[in-house]
């Protein structure tokens, strides 16, 4: 079976970053940056000054003409930074940083931007709130290697920004704002400008290796890009954990322009359940998918058909880089509640065929877990691929080991692809039966008439996936 083509792989592939030689530039001038790992070769973000105000070369032109800005911007003409920020810059703090959220800083409708940029001979602005006409220079901070400029801006302003630092040759590289770790969801991963306290996107790149494990033949992936939401008052209340749900197709669960059907929409939708109280406060960690998307999601179902060892390879390898690295860092980085209960995996396609085989093959990790439009990995038959490794040994061994059966939630629409792959998520649900699951609050399986095969029917049914996954008074974890 040519599995980089099969019928279900719906093509959802990273995209490429076009400003090769500016990538050369970032990894040449990483020393402007104050977190030693934010030099990455493949870093998307690159991408940002060509779509607002970069000439042909990818290089922002900082001779362009005086910026203008959009209605209710404007610069402050000040010749020195106000007190508060100018305690920040002077300030010998012991790692040689500043806590996230410091920047930018904010004092009504003035708003200061400034970033340390160690051996830069100047610094601009790249800003969502500049018109044609080029980025803003910003001004130099005593003989400190900090650079600021300040706005005034109109009630409720929100920018995404990155900053573009030359050397004394005019070598530039670009930085997003070292303090502030909030990012856009639009594909570059620019600094986003949010009011304190709002829900966050974080963007993480982590190397794709298990230490001591050979990788599959023919997979080579150097890095692995994540973006991590945060709910709002995760600042707030340091002594609060969280659930986690870790989503496949990262790249397609927000509001992404990269997005088939515009993403999922996930932030938007947990934004506003949260302020409605219809869920629990969680973490999303969202995993980019790769070019062995069709493998890493449904290499073990192929196995199943086909006795593909190199896709089972890869499934296992996804799989286990998860466990293994990518889980121990979120737990590490942000104040989650780790144990099984609280860990979760949804997909949709053959990401709902990840999502079952992850939580059914390691059900003492995920303690939840959401198929979504499930595809098995057998284009034949219905009840075959991932339905026949739940039947034959997964679901035996969770009852053998007496373990506790996964939350689960199963679905698919009714209309194009989906309508194909219906018969294929009933085989399942007969499954999951049998092995014990009632729908009730540990098991869920529906049919969406009329809904096809994409993100925006997923997005109209987001609500009630993490309605049933985190439903407020569950007290899982607590």
């Amino acid at each position: 079976m040519d599995t980089e083509r099969n019928s279900f792989e719906l093509g959802r592939r990273p995209r490429a970053p076009r400003l090769a030689s500016l990538l050369a530039a970032l990894c040449m001038t990483c020393i402007f940056l104050l977190l030693p790992s934010a030099c990455a070769s493949t870093d998307p973000f690159a991408d940002a000054a060509e779509e607002l105000g970069a000439d042909e070369s990818g290089v922002a032109d900082s001779s362009a003409a005086a910026p203008r800005y959009l209605e209710g911007w404007s610069a402050l003409d000040a010749s020195a930074p106000p007190a508060a920020l100018a305690a920040l810059m002077d300030g010998n703090l012991p790692d040689g940083s500043l806590p996230p959220g410091s920047l930018p800083l904010r004092d009504g409708n003035r708003i200061w931007f400034a970033v340390r940029a160690p051996g830069a001979a100047s610094v601009t602005i790249v800003a969502s709130f500049n018109a044609p006409g080029g980025p803003d220079a910003l001004a130099t901070h005593g003989d400190s290697p900090w650079f600021w400029k300040g706005y005034t801006a109109p009630d409720g302003a929100k920018a995404s920004y990155v900053f573009l630092a030359r050397d004394a040759s005019g070598l530039a590289t670009q930085l997003r704002d070292p303090v502030n770790p909030a990012v856009e969801p639009k594909g570059h991963y620019m600094s986003v400008m949010k009011e304190p306290g709002a829900s966050r996107l974080e963007f993480l790149e982590l190397p794709y290796s298990l230490p001591g494990r050979a990788v599959p033949d023919a997979y080579a992936i150097a890095t692995r890009r994540v973006l991590v939401y945060l709910p709002s008052g995760y600042d707030a209340d340091p002594d609060r954990r969280y659930p986690v749900l870790y989503f496949q197709d990262g790249q397609n669960v927000w509001d992404s322009s990269t997005a088939n059907y515009g993403g999922w929409k996930a932030d938007a939708v947990i934004d506003r359940m949260l302020a409605a109280g219809d869920i629990r406060p969680a973490i999303i960690v969202s995993i980019f998918n790769t070019g062995y998307r069709s493998q890493e999601y449904a290499g073990a179902g192929f196995h199943r058909v086909s006795g593909d060892a190199r896709a089972l390879a890869i499934a296992e390898y996804y799989r286990d880089w998860t466990l293994e690295i990518l889980k121990p860092e979120i737990d590490r980085r942000y104040r989650t509640l780790p144990g099984r209960a609280d860990t979760g995996v949804v997909g949709s396609s053959y990401g709902g065929t990840l999502a079952a085989y992850w939580a059914l093959s390691r059900p003492e990790v995920f303690g939840m877990a959401a198929a979504v439009s499930y595809a098995p990995g057998d284009g034949k038959d219905a009840s075959g691929g991932m339905t026949a490794l739940a039947r034959e040994k997964f679901l035996p061994t969770i009852a053998a080991a007496s373990l506790a059966l996964p939350r689960f939630w199963l679905d698919c629409g009714t209309a194009g692809l989906d309508a194909t792959l219906v018969p294929a998520a009933e085989a399942l649900d007969g499954v999951l039966r049998d092995a014990g699951y009632e729908e009730g609050t540990v098991y869920r399986f529906t049919l969406f008439p009329g809904a096809d095969h994409n993100e925006a029917a997923w997005y109209r049914r987001l609500p009630a996936i993490l309605g049933f996954l985190l439903p407020p008074d569950d007290g899982a974890g607590e």
